[in-house]
């Protein structure tokens, strides 16, 4: 049988994978921690645009599949973020408590922070003030505001219930060996 569809081991390649997953990984606790574009605001304008250059520097080099800069660059950027939580502590910002959490609206941009309970409504009330341009709510606004409008509930509901007939067991994650193995019969 012709070797044309296995697949070699490329250490370099494999690495960089790891490195990227690992960075992917501390820019989402980056996330839950102080909320990813918070963060960015929170820190000093110097250390802002470079971490903003490494991370087109780090997409400029997966476009290019370049395995040793993707690894270099990754590897990097967890320290940047490393950096950015010292930074913003020296400033005096914490990270969040787990029961509140930051997001930006799609399309004004306005961070919004959201409790999830009654104790934290104090900290979001003064967080959002502190912090324009920023809008706060409670989870229970957000699921009145949900509740009110039917269309919205009915639709969510009738998809819920109905939507694919699939129930979800587990899902456990795919090897290289796996995808390696795989035989595509598509045309592409």
């Amino acid at each position: 049988m012709s070797n044309l569809f296995n697949k070699h081991k490329d250490p370099i390649r494999e690495e960089s994978e790891v490195a990227y997953a690992d960075m992917l990984k501390k820019k989402s606790e980056a996330d839950s921690k102080y909320g990813w574009n918070r963060l960015m605001q929170l820190i000093n304008a110097d250390l802002k645009t470079k971490v903003w250059k490494q991370q087109h520097l780090l997409s400029h080099a997966r476009g290019e599949m370049n395995y040793e800069r993707i690894k270099r660059l990754s590897e990097g950027m967890i320290k940047g973020i490393d950096l950015c939580y010292e930074d913003a502590a020296s400033r005096g910002f914490k990270p969040l408590n787990p029961s509140i959490w930051v997001t930006n609206h799609p399309q004004s941009n306005i961070q919004i922070f959201i409790a999830l309970n009654n104790e934290e409504m104090p900290a979001v009330m003064c967080m959002a003030e502190a912090e324009p341009p920023s809008l706060f709510f409670s989870i229970k606004e957000i699921f009145n505001l949900i509740r009110d409008d039917h269309e919205i509930l009915d639709l969510k509901t009738r998809f819920g219930k109905t939507f694919g007939n699939v129930e979800i067991l587990s899902r456990k994650p795919v090897s290289e060996e796996e995808i390696g193995e795989a035989i595509c019969d598509e045309l592409i």
